[in-house]
């Protein structure tokens, strides 16, 4: 049986060694590709140089039946809205877009060259800066940016407005922002190592010992204890280890208001209608694992209303926006929320306190602690394969039962790492290019 067991840890060794290798070839030949492709995109009074990977074209001005800047929700591993830059051509004019770049406005067909986000600019600069080559073709259709082409009057008239009777598509940003959001993000991550402990040490290892102790009296005896402990292991993980999930997708998502509608798009999209008579503002300490933030409900939490980590208020504005729409619900409990809004913003501040910059280093950071999970997942991963290695010297079928669950296990942890290493080499990449 000893010698059973050293040759499954030697295949199962190389089987490892070649699949990481494997998972490096790929990721350097990716990151070599895509370091190879050329992006230039440039403006002045003559018109548009674009270089986009392989897309080369020159667009003179006359050419260009506008140029637009609207929101646009981004697909892939987390949904946001970002505001992102079109150029609609005139009429008969073939702009020749690859597929990824092609994009339509207001059912005009449009080229979308890159995301705001993107580049290193200062967004309301650009949009200043391309209003004076654009002149009328321009059209901003972000709100926080629209602002920007409008008279000090003109602007808090707007804002009124906006507080007051919201429509069309407003976006609110991901609260807390900036710098801040990566400090309450480290905030809960420290708060959910401990319960992850806590959980291997109390739930994984007692029911993997069980097993084994059960099997050696009796085989059926240590199966059914291994179904058991399967079942109260990932009860336990739902429970607690993803206490302060909920709260961690809520600080990055961000908040899209459509007509009665609130999208809550993060690392998922949630729709909710805020006309539906189960809104509800949850006081801090109402649900677990939320800190001290009031929360926003339909009833399950959908909008951070404070910081979790501090207890600071939303931006006033925003909370007005979020409360306007409630008021005008023809069912009393949403009217009850739009008043508890009113009174939160009361006591907000009038602007954001904390400067949304400076988290490129913070971002950098978290990429990097979420990449040493795969170190404690790795840990869970070993222990289930030594337990089934210790049971193949007592049993029949169940050792071996619980070795194949482990690589089944050690599979889905190298898709886990290989997912959270390429997002920390996104990380970086990111880091350097703004930093050009």
């Amino acid at each position: 049986m000893s010698l059973q067991f050293t040759a499954i840890a030697s295949v199962s060794g190389r089987l490892y060694i070649g699949a990481v290798s494997l998972a490096f070839l790929l990721m350097a030949a990716g990151l070599l590709w895509y370091a190879s492709e050329r992006f230039q995109v440039g403006v002045d009074r003559d018109g548009w140089t674009v270089r986009i990977g392989r897309y080369r074209r020159d667009l003179p001005w006359a050419e260009i039946s506008a140029v637009v800047i609207e929101n646009r929700v981004t697909q892939g591993r987390g949904r946001r809205v970002v505001p992102a830059l079109y150029l609609v051509p005139e009429p008969g004019v073939s702009l020749d877009a690859p597929r990824d770049l092609r994009a339509t406005v207001e059912g005009r067909p449009a080229v979308r060259l890159f995301d705001l986000e993107e580049p290193k600019i200062e967004e309301k600069q650009f949009v200043r800066d391309l209003a004076s080559l654009a002149g009328d073709r321009l059209e901003v259709r972000v709100y926080r940016l629209s602002l920007v082409l409008l008279s000090e009057d003109a602007r808090e008239r707007l804002n009124d407005v906006a507080r007051e009777r919201p429509n069309g598509w407003r976006t609110l940003p991901a609260f807390p922002p900036g710098a801040a959001g990566m400090r309450t993000q480290r905030w809960l991550n420290r708060r959910r190592f401990p319960l992850f402990v806590g959980w291997y040490l109390f739930a994984v290892v007692p029911a993997l010992l069980l097993t084994g102790f059960a099997a050696r009296s009796h085989e059926l005896l240590g199966a059914a204890v291994a179904v058991l402990g399967l079942l109260a292991v990932v009860s336990a993980y739902a429970r607690f280890v993803t206490l302060f999930s909920r709260a961690t997708d809520l600080v990055v998502a961000e908040l899209a208001i459509s007509g009665t509608e609130v999208w809550a798009i993060g690392n998922r999209a949630n729709r909710d209608d805020m006309h539906d008579g189960k809104a509800v503002v949850h006081p801090p300490g109402a649900k677990r694992g939320y800190g001290k933030a009031w929360l926003l409900g339909f009833p399950q939490a959908v909008a951070l209303l404070g910081d979790p980590r501090t207890g600071r208020l939303r931006d006033h504005d925003h909370l007005r926006a979020l409360s306007a729409v409630l008021r005008e619900s023809p069912h009393e409990a949403d009217r009850a929320a739009a008043r508890d809004v009113d009174s939160l913003a009361v006591q907000s501040q009038a602007g954001d306190a904390t400067e949304p910059g400076g988290a490129g280093s913070a971002h950098l950071w978290m990429s990097l602690t979420k990449t040493g999970r795969v170190l404690a997942w790795a840990v869970v991963v070993g222990s289930v394969f030594l337990a089934g290695g210790w049971m193949l010297e007592s049993t029949r079928y169940l050792g071996g039962a619980v070795i194949l669950l482990s690589v089944l296990l050690a599979t889905a942890w190298a898709a886990y790492a290989l997912y959270r290493i390429l997002a920390l080499l996104g990380a970086v990449w990111q880091a350097v290019r703004k930093n050009r």
